[in-house]
């Protein structure tokens, strides 16, 4: 389980596109004569432009500028409402939203319950196969219209990852709109009620998107659109991502690597950014043993790659000192982080008595997946490590769609290097990866424990018992590791000389255009 330039104040033309009877989608075309877009360099390709098809941070980008969701997370990542104005509880299973009035899609069909009640079905629908509905709590029962301002959750238990839950992956779509057309129309022609709209899409090149001159959120967190086209760009090679925004053919670039800090610094006298951003994200890599016997499924020899890999030396090294190893899936910052636990330390010495214990003294192979997305450098420099102590460790590079399918369908290899943000509230993340029955989680590493603290937490809206109990799954799950806990990731963003006014990355750690003016 994880980041151009226009040369005259020319004026933007755009021409919206009706809805047709044969399912056009509603988008803005920017006439001949305009002023060059906001560039940015995002590190892959969107999976689809549908927000339930969405699980990368480079997609989630695209999606928060089109879509909004009942409630989401703000800059410093607390829980805020949004197409939902509030909430209460009227008995401990049920949630009531009441809905923002007023509030259209950018079709012009009306936000409303059936709205709510509509995408919701539809995101957990198993023909959809939408692999964000595998977080979802299992406790959740129907959305139930009240009226056209309220709609109800119906839950079988108390469950608090349903905020959670709504704020990842509930994007809210027109329901006439999208039950009309095709899913695979659908995935190139989206329609929310977003502060940027939809122009184009070019597969493997650009996602061209629109100011919403309209746009309801503009008290929000997210603010108001500023600049009239923003293109996003796949660009995956880090190095390129730099060159583009050193050249001025990209404004933003997500993801900037360590080794390219002191060269935009060097640039900072000629407007050029460094951007950080605390998305509580944990880099770790997850065990994916494929039957009892593996090594992997050996909780020695877990313990043993962990006191194995000298984190330190990589955050310092790699990462120029940005994060901090973590003892546990529960990093810092995060409900439940027992500050008190102490990481792994380095002791690679350890390591070899765990391994020979497990009955592996001179070692075993395995292998690794990686994302063409990342850098491999922390990969190749815990591989190395590995190496030390007897474990040969094959490491295989995967475009991002088919890293993350494979996850999802059980493909992976033995081990995968993956990061994971948005962990300010673990219910998520331990739901998805860890706890026994998870949909990405390892049926031999899972600790039964662990679920049964974690399933206890989820069932509870009091956050001081949540934090207690989460305490207690940090401890398990460091003495019984799902992986190798690395560091926590500190988000990086590159900022050509031309952009005025961004806030920064979202607490989800995505890059939402709202709020930015191009001097000229």
């Amino acid at each position: 389980m994880g980041k151009l330039h226009a040369r005259g104040a020319l004026a933007l033309t755009l021409t919206l596109l009706p809805l047709l009877a044969s399912g056009h989608a509603v988008g803005a075309t920017p006439a001949d004569q305009s002023p060059a877009p906001l560039v940015i360099d995002t590190t892959a390709e969107a999976e689809s432009l549908d927000p339930a098809l969405v699980t990368q941070v480079s997609g989630f980008s695209i999606m928060g500028s089109l879509f909004d969701n009942l409630v989401e997370r703000d800059y410093g990542g607390a829980l805020v409402p949004m197409l939902a104005e509030s909430w209460s509880f009227p008995d401990p299973n049920t949630i009531e939203f009441k809905l923002r009035q007023g509030v259209s899609f950018h079709n012009g069909e009306p936000f409303n319950a059936t709205a709510v009640k509509f995408s919701i079905d539809r995101l957990l629908d198993p023909e959809l196969k939408s692999p964000l509905a595998g977080g979802w709590p299992k406790a959740f029962q129907s959305v139930e219209v009240v009226d056209d301002s309220t709609v109800r959750f119906h839950l079988s238990q108390p469950d608090a990852t349903i905020f959670d839950a709504l704020a990842l992956s509930a994007s809210i779509v027109p329901p006439n709109y999208y039950s009309q057309n095709s899913e695979d129309f659908l995935a190139q022609h989206p329609v929310g009620t977003g502060p940027f709209t939809f122009v184009e899409s070019v597969r493997d090149d650009h996602t061209t998107l629109a100011r919403n001159p309209s746009y309801w959120g503009v008290d929000t967190y997210k603010g108001s659109p500023q600049v009239p086209v923003v293109t996003f760009r796949p660009v995956p090679d880090a190095g390129t991502r730099v060159a583009d925004l050193l050249n001025g053919t990209a404004d933003m670039i997500l993801d900037l690597v360590p080794d390219d800090l002191d060269t935009l610094r060097a640039r900072a006298g000629d407007g050029f950014q460094v951007v950080t951003g605390n998305a509580a994200k944990l880099q770790f890599i997850e065990f994916m043993p494929k039957k009892e016997t593996d090594p992997l499924a050996d909780r020695r020899v877990r313990q043993a790659l962990n006191y194995a890999v000298d984190v330190d030396a990589i955050v310092a090294n790699l990462f120029h000192g940005l994060g901090k190893r973590q003892s546990s899936p529960i990093l810092e910052g995060a409900l439940g982080h027992d500050q008190g636990l102490a990481a792994y330390e380095y002791n690679p010495t350890f390591a070899r008595q765990l391994l020979a214990a497990a009955g592996f003294p001179n070692g075993f192979s395995a292998t690794m997946d990686l994302s063409t997305s990342e850098s491999p450098s922390e990969a190749l420099a815990v591989i190395g490590q590995l190496q030390q102590v007897g474990v040969t460790i094959e490491p295989k590079t995967l475009e991002l769609a088919t890293f993350n399918a494979n996850w999802s369908q059980d493909k992976s290899g033995d081990l995968r290097i993956a990061r994971w943000g948005g962990l300010q509230d673990p219910a998520v993340f331990l739901n998805f990866t860890t706890v026994c029955g998870g949909f990405l989680a390892d049926q031999f590493t899972c600790d039964q424990d662990a679920t049964a603290l974690a399933r206890q937490a989820a069932n509870t809206l009091d956050q001081d018992t949540r934090a207690g109990l989460y305490s207690q799954v940090a401890r398990l799950l460091h003495d019984d590791p799902m992986g190798i806990y690395l560091a926590n990731d500190v988000s990086v963003y590159g900022l050509g000389p031309r952009v005025q006014g961004w806030r920064g990355p979202t607490g989800r750690d995505y890059l939402i255009p709202t709020n930015i003016t191009l001097s000229q």
